[in-house]
């Protein structure tokens, strides 16, 4: 076989390839676009979506009236599914979950934590369980810890009832403690008190981090801290080493809330490495 015929040969050979190439990509393609309009078909476009989200909307806002303007009596924790549905359908803005998005950049794999006043169990599920290997979250309220156990429960998190001041910690050494939006509801005595047990259960490197509205804010609170030096001066006859941080967001009432941020711990080195940038 000459060169001249050798390489004809291999020309149409190589046309023949490109052209089964050509084929199965086209039937791939065929096949996508098949499966992209069932998919399509079955669960609906842009306009089915905003049909969803407005039924959904109207679900979580009489979830809101029901548990808030036609109880019996406020509840004593928030249903963050509302909240959380708010910020995914883009009516509400996400200010009001950083706490938990500061508590778990303090989190180490593996760590063991305690979260006091867990209200619902949003935070303990949503952000503290995927890291931790066990999530202690109580709460004094019964209907707090029976909601967070049927809504918000996973293997790594023990719900308990408890009162923080008054009854022992589950575990006796904690890697993180989180005491979030309820600081302003404790009595001063009774902020001593606590303060002192969760000096005294944080691992020699462990860190306390929580969270409070700053001014006269919270109808049910019963001591008030103007500014960041309040909270400091409080903070620093328990721990050696404290940062603090504020932002600003509109809450449903249209009132401007200042929340201060705190990180506490005993130990310089991993406060360090997770400090705010200034």
């Amino acid at each position: 076989m000459t060169s001249t015929v050798r390489r004809a040969a291999r020309s149409v050979r190589g046309r023949y390839a490109a052209a089964r190439v050509g084929l199965n990509l086209g039937a791939a393609r065929r096949r996508t676009a098949v499966r992209r309009w069932g998919e399509r078909a079955l669960f609906g476009g842009d306009r089915r979506e905003r049909f969803l989200i407005s039924v959904l909307s109207r679900h979580y806002e009489s979830l809101k009236r029901r548990q808030w303007a036609l109880a019996d009596e406020p509840p004593h924790f928030f249903d963050h599914r509302i909240g959380i549905f708010a910020v995914a359908a883009g009516s509400w803005h996400p200010y009001s979950y950083y706490r938990g998005f500061f508590a778990a950049e303090v989190i180490r794999g593996g760590d063991v934590l305690l979260d006091i006043g867990c209200g619902d169990g949003f935070f303990a599920r949503r952000f503290f369980s995927p890291k931790c290997s066990l999530v202690d979250a109580i709460d004094i309220e019964p209907s707090a810890i029976e909601h967070a156990v049927r809504l918000n429960a996973a293997p790594n998190i023990e719900y308990v009832v408890a009162d923080a001041v008054a009854d022992p910690f589950p575990q006796t050494e904690y890697d993180v403690i989180v005491f979030d939006g309820a600081l302003g509801h404790f009595p001063p005595e009774s902020t001593a008190r606590l303060l002192e047990k969760i000096r005294d259960a944080l691992a020699a490197d462990g860190i306390f981090v929580g969270s409070e509205s700053l001014g006269e804010e919270g109808y049910d609170h019963l001591q008030f801290f103007a500014g960041l030096d309040d909270l400091r001066a409080l903070f620093s006859t328990y721990f050696d080493h404290v940062q603090l941080r504020t932002i600003a967001y509109k809450i449903p009432t249209g009132a401007l809330r200042h929340e201060a941020f705190w990180r506490c711990a005993n130990a310089r080195a991993r406060l360090e490495a997770v400090a705010w940038l200034e």
